[in-house]
């Protein structure tokens, strides 16, 4: 079992099992999140990255020492460099993805119960999420990577929500729209809440009959939602078909094309990618850009044109894609450049054989005078023998005149 407590961080010691800082996570110096705290420099990076309190794992390092170490003296806050989102942004979409995650807890343990759904509690919170993407989306859609495997199901909830918000923008929708697809996707597992803990956590793959109880969430989820006044026609369409596949052969009801509505075109995407890119109990989760390549190779699985819109709207390389640049650095993605998919913002670093980080760099690839660019993903032989799947959605994307009008 974890156990998580929040210390200042220069009492952060040797031996302390360092869980992150009491903030956005991609101002950090250390290439990992988390780790055993063996050398006196990591403690001296650690106080000089600007934050004041971080996190300790007390189940895997020790805990607090009784003599307090020097305190990390106040900083300035830093200004946004290489136009990645500013950290009041970032501190305020993480105050916000901490309040949603306690939100949606909440609301998937009453589901469990039977009890009401708070659906003007929902919305409330879905306004919120619409406009934070509507501010800055990037803060948040950097945020939602923040998954423990333990935490998936309803934190799943949330990235959907914050997904399908992001590709209404990108499509053009209003603002009503937006927060209309953002409130579907919201409570589009909610389902998941009467399928059994022994199921939806199992760290091996399901059997076939495990497999079919899982199928059966949309229904649960429709079933419970549609008991509600307050619970909009489009909500229930969307928990009960973003199974749904474009050439029918999806689920429950194996409608195809424009038998399913927009919102549940849109959900199945959304769906689908924080899926993949995140870490289950019986798999690892799929690089950012990787999963876009495999997810644009599946034949018949999603409307097309709402696919192209999702890849602009998180960019060819989306944020947390690991990266090599042509200088030879790794880099990991932090922010989009919607005019140029191929040229994000990356933080750039060099590291020693054993992950060390001893020089970080925040890079725009789009900057006047930028020679260094992307080469590969990093490690990634896959994209090597793939790359005809990123040349395709590049001309794709190129070609494409977003907003466009979604038939149905």
């Amino acid at each position: 079992m974890t156990r998580l407590k929040k210390i200042e961080v220069g009492q952060l010691s040797v031996g302390m099992y360092f869980s992150g800082f009491d903030g956005a996570w991609i101002d950090t110096p250390f290439w990992r999140t988390s780790f055993l705290v063996r050398k006196a420099s990591e403690i001296a990076r650690a106080r000089a990255a600007g934050y004041t309190y971080c996190w300790i794992d007390t189940d895997q390092g020790i805990d607090l020492v009784s003599a307090e170490a020097d305190r990390l003296p106040e900083t300035e806050e830093p200004e946004a460099a290489g136009g990645t989102s500013s950290r009041s942004e970032l501190d305020d979409a993480l105050r916000l993805y901490e309040n949603a995650k306690q939100t949606t807890q909440q609301m998937f343990k009453q589901a469990r119960l039977g009890k009401t759904l708070d659906v003007e509690n929902c919305k409330s919170l879905v306004e919120e999420i619409a406009t934070s993407v509507a501010r800055d989306s990037n803060a948040l859609l950097s945020i939602i990577r923040l998954k423990r495997v333990d935490e998936y199901t309803y934190l799943h909830s949330i990235a959907v929500c914050t997904l399908m918000v992001a590709l209404a923008r990108t499509l053009g929708m209003d603002d009503i729209a937006c927060k209309e697809a953002g409130l579907a996707g919201y409570l589009h597992d909610v389902g998941k809440a009467f399928i059994p803990l022994e199921i939806l956590n199992k760290p091996d793959r399901l059997s076939e009959q495990e497999y079919k109880i899982i199928q059966r969430h949309p229904a649960l989820g429709y079933d419970y939602l549609k008991g509600f006044s307050g619970v909009p026609d489009y909500v229930l369409d969307v928990c009960l078909h973003h199974h749904e596949k474009i050439d029918g052969s999806g689920y429950p009801s194996r409608h195809q094309g424009n038998q399913i509505s927009v919102y549940s075109r849109m959900a199945a995407v959304c769906d689908v990618y924080d899926a993949v890119t995140s870490e289950r109990p019986y798999k690892s989760g799929w690089d950012p850009a990787e999963s876009l390549s495999r997810m644009a190779s599946w034949q018949g699985h999603f409307d097309r044109p709402i696919f192209l819109a999702f890849v602009k709207a998180l960019g060819i390389y989306p944020i947390g894609s690991i990266v090599k640049l042509q200088s030879g650095r790794t880099a990991l993605v932090i922010r989009q450049n919607h005019v140029d998919l191929t040229k994000p913002v990356v933080k750039a670093f060099v590291t020693t054989p054993s992950i060390e980080v001893v020089e970080s760099e925040i890079i725009d690839l789009s900057a006047p005078g930028q020679t260094d660019a992307i080469a590969e993903r990093s490690g990634q032989d896959w994209l090597k023998s793939n790359g005809l799947v990123i040349d395709s959605l590049k001309a794709m994307m190129e070609a494409s005149d977003l907003p466009m009008r979604i038939s149905g």
